[in-house]
């Protein structure tokens, strides 16, 4: 039995795919590992056959196991990530996306990791990269990015691992940051048959081993180099396939606090207005409207949508509540369409007494006061902090509020 297995679900891509073979059949070679990894590729009925790539690359690096089969209709991609793992014959399974790519000496470094610990489930942060190798950011999982172990089989532990999740990929949202034991998934395989159509199934099966008691290891090492697929990505179908598939897992296993601050995390994080602009008659209107999480509320409560923004407008002055990129989105739409800005305000402390536009911003007190002596709407105009500045807001006992980004 192999020690890894690099399991590749592919759909489409296929100069991706190539790049990405190559560059792990060469890190593996390189390195001596040809013992110790496969390759594993389950092609998803691609538009175009990738056999003729990976038989080049075969040719290429004859002393690499590289192991491929073709679906033959499309089954889409949870049905495709569990059979890129359970083609495998390993101890270990490490999902790679066609689109991603392993840091040099990833691939060592992961090897080098699972020799030393005996974790059934190895986490790790990663950069995001366009595709001219421009570095766009770094995604972090958990709050704390040092090395850490939980044995999800002591409670405690399990809550301390996601109460510091700081992303969905500290919940496998992602695939290539997570290395796992590939006898769970074998053993699982049965068990989520229903949840086929999620585009998270790596995530039920990842938990379900959390929950059954086992070893997660964070390291604070990257081993992979994400590339952002802002084509596919961006769509507002795509960012409610995400949405509803984060939900749905967190509804599935958690309850209290733990479940709390994953809605926020997971969930919370693709509420925007783009999702709350779909028209009424659009089908996922009403699963939005079912989602049960703070954020949520805020939007069915607050949400200004655009076909009745401008009468909205009509008479009334507006505070902008957030200098950011968001406070110029709303300053823009606020301009566009004539409505009277009365100032900017800023929770941060930095920001306060500086311009913005023909603005000097205001701090929170300084608002606070302009409300009570003027006719004002508060705009929240913030994504990520958007509860605790509608929070603030009501403390100070201001109930005129509008969200409209």
């Amino acid at each position: 039995m192999k020690r890894l297995a690099i399991c590749i679900p592919n759909y489409g891509r296929v100069d991706k795919l190539k790049r990405l073979i190559e560059e792990i059949s060469k890190q593996i070679t390189d390195n001596d590992l040809t013992e110790q990894i496969q390759i594993c590729i389950s092609d998803d009925c691609s538009p175009e056959n990738p056999c003729k790539v990976i038989k080049e690359i075969e040719m290429k690096y004859p002393q690499v196991e590289i192991l491929f089969k073709r679906n033959e209709e499309n089954r889409g991609m949870d049905y495709n990530f569990l059979a890129s793992v359970l083609m495998a014959s390993s101890l270990y399974g490490w999902i790679i996306g066609n689109d991603d790519m392993p840091t040099e000496n990833g691939i060592t470094k992961v090897m080098g990791i699972l020799s030393d610990a005996n974790a059934d489930i190895l986490m790790t942060p990663f950069d995001i990269f366009d595709d001219n190798e421009a570095m766009r950011g770094t995604i972090y999982p958990l709050k704390e990015n040092r090395e850490q172990v939980f044995d999800t089989s002591v409670k405690e532990q399990y809550s301390a691992l996601l109460l510091s999740v700081n992303h969905n990929s500290g919940m496998f949202g992602f695939l290539s940051n997570i290395v796992f034991k590939r006898e769970k998934w074998v053993e699982y395989q049965e068990r989520f048959g229903d949840k086929m159509d999620t585009i998270f199934i790596q995530m039920y099966m990842n938990i379900e081993t959390l929950k059954n008691g086992a070893v997660c290891l964070y390291k604070p090492e990257k081993i992979i180099k994400n590339y952002a697929d802002d084509k596919t990505n961006e769509s507002v179908d795509r960012i409610c396939r995400i949405l509803f598939g984060l939900d749905g897992v967190v509804e599935f296993f958690f309850y209290g606090k733990e479940k709390e601050h994953l809605k926020r995390m997971l969930v919370d994080a693709y509420i925007s207005g783009r999702v709350w602009e779909l028209p009424e008659e659009n089908l996922y209107k009403a699963k939005l409207r079912g989602i049960d999480s703070k954020k949520n509320q805020l939007y069915k409560t607050y949400f200004i949508p655009k076909e009745t923004r401008r009468d909205f407008y009509i008479g009334k002055k507006f505070i902008i509540y957030g200098a950011g990129n968001y406070g110029k989105e709303v300053y823009k739409d606020l301009t566009e369409s004539g409505a009277v800005i009365a100032g900017i305000a800023d929770s941060s402390p930095l920001k306060a007494g500086t311009e913005f536009q023909e603005f000097t911003i205001m701090s929170v007190d300084e608002m606070v006061d302009f409300y009570k002596n003027q006719d004002v709407y508060i705009l929240v105009a913030n994504h990520f902090a958007l509860e605790n500045m509608v929070h603030t807001l009501w403390e100070n006992g201001i109930e005129k509020i509008g969200i409209i980004s």
